[in-house]
């Protein structure tokens, strides 16, 4: 087999051989000092001192030494540096402690006495490739984390964006009226003798449109309160109330091109604990992409609570539209970074975070379309996320029960 690393890399990641004979330290160091950076230690005490102080790949030990055996060292050393491979040289006579010890998990590997040179060397270096292979994947699954973030606060930005559009549209309407009574006060207030009409009927007008710039622009500082956490801040959450929300925010933008948005809302909907701001994300996006693609036509959003075999509920959340539909060939591609049916529109990032997002909540997001008769999205949430650990085959089991 082919080594996962080049030979100079298998120095980068430095190894502790542990005995309690001088000149078995000194032979070992002799015969492996060209293919690896070693760490020696006569006795356990002194591996662990090295172990805290050095970020050690692998630990070879002797299991029979004084006041720490090879075994409890090693035991020890998981404990401190649980990614530290670790592997114990002992005799036939040790088996059973030996045996004990990998059914437990403390110990990786083990090699008799006498061993093979190039028997241990290959050893090694399957050793510290396990290791490299364990940090590669920290690094990676923290690149992806962090690309998962950018994506969120990039798809964010255009959703803000579009929803900024459609308020400023619907504020210029208002803000004209306002303007028209500032501009005519002078002359009026000089009038001997008081427009009735314009002091009490356009007045009163006024202070309404400008109620109802100060509501939309409250609800738009409302869903633009997101934390950026890492962590996920759970809170008891009316989810109803949450859609009205998003519901209300989004009407401007609806109006454009919509008849109508339709509610069908369980009206005893238990709450459920999810983190509210990023799931009005989620409730966001895909409002945003229904009404993107209906031209005209309506909306229909509908809520229930669904049950299950196992007597866990489930909150589902129903995103429908009339619009052209999702080709069967691009149904599989709809998570996927970067995909998108918009063209020039959509940045193919939409749809990915709201997946992520539900994903964190132990939840299900699902789509059914057919061409030219529009898509639907459903979201489906677990009350407690933290009693709800499935894994990804398995809610989707769960999910299909509770559609059925």
């Amino acid at each position: 087999m082919k080594p996962l690393l080049q030979p100079e890399d298998y120095r980068r990641y430095p190894i502790l051989y542990v005995d309690d004979e001088p000149f078995a330290l000194e032979t070992f160091r002799a015969q492996f000092k060209e293919d690896f950076t070693i760490h020696t230690a006569h006795d356990g005490e002194e591996a662990l001192r090295l172990v805290s102080e050095n970020e050690i790949a692998v630990v070879l030990t002797d299991q029979r030494m004084p006041r720490i055996s090879g075994v409890e060292l090693l035991k020890r050393v998981k404990e401190q540096r649980p990614d530290t491979v670790r592997m114990l040289i002992t005799a036939y006579t040790d088996m059973d402690v030996v045996i004990k010890a990998i059914n437990e998990g403390n110990v990786y590997r083990y090699l008799t006495k006498p061993y093979n040179e190039d028997d241990l060397r290959n050893t090694v270096r399957q050793g510290i490739e396990t290791y490299y292979l364990m940090h590669e994947r920290e690094r990676l699954e923290a690149e992806k984390i962090e690309t998962a973030k950018r994506m969120a606060r990039a798809n964010r930005l255009s959703a803000v964006g579009t929803l900024a559009a459609g308020m400023a549209h619907e504020i210029n309407n208002p803000m004209t009226a306002v303007s028209a009574f500032l501009q005519m006060i002078p002359e009026k207030y000089r009038e001997d003798r008081k427009d009735k009409e314009f002091w009490e009927q356009f007045y009163r007008r006024v202070c309404e449109e400008l109620d109802r710039i100060q509501h939309l622009i409250t609800r738009m500082l409302r869903y633009s309160r997101f934390t950026g956490q890492d962590e996920y801040n759970l809170q008891e959450t009316d989810l109803n109330e949450l859609l009205e929300d998003m519901l209300a925010l989004l009407l401007p933008e609806a109006k454009k091109r919509l008849d109508v948005f339709k509610k069908d809302l369980h009206p005893k909907l238990p709450t459920a604990w999810m983190d509210r701001e990023r799931m009005k994300q989620v409730f966001m996006n895909l409002l945003l992409n229904a009404i993107q693609a209906t031209e005209r036509g309506t909306i229909t959003v509908c809520s229930r609570l669904a049950s299950r075999s196992n007597d866990r509920a489930v909150l589902e959340v129903a995103i429908s539209d009339t619009g052209s539909g999702i080709e069967e060939e691009h149904l599989q591609k709809l998570f996927d970074p970067f995909f998108t049916t918009k063209h020039h529109e959509g940045s193919g990032l939409g749809l990915l975070t709201c997946h992520q997002i539900v994903e964190a909540h132990r939840g299900f997001i699902d789509v059914e379309s057919e061409p030219g008769k529009g898509a639907t999205f459903i979201v489906r949430l677990p009350l407690n996320p933290e009693e709800h650990d499935r894994r990804i085959t398995e809610r989707r089991k769960e999910a299909d029960e509770a559609s059925a």
